[in-house]
């Protein structure tokens, strides 16, 4: 699970996203869906660095891709 802005558009979501989980490896693509629950599918160049963050971030993986929903920021009171 990641947390992002999801009042941000999708492309500034992605990028953020992309930010976060680039340090497990190449990321090939980063999509965002809204419905029926948010979500970013992450397509990594690796199938072992998409594993690992899979596992790192507590998501789903099929092939080279990884399945991770999205919650929204906690903001500081």
């Amino acid at each position: 699970m990641l947390h992002a802005d999801l009042n941000a558009n999708d492309y500034r979501i992605a990028s953020a996203v992309g930010e976060e989980c680039a340090h497990f490896g190449r990321i090939t693509s980063v999509r965002v869906h809204r419905k029926p629950e948010p979500f970013v599918l992450i397509e990594m160049a690796n199938r072992e660095h998409a594993y690992e963050l899979a596992f790192q971030k507590g998501g789903s993986m099929f092939g080279n891709c990884v399945l991770l929903h999205l919650e929204p920021l906690r903001r500081a009171a």
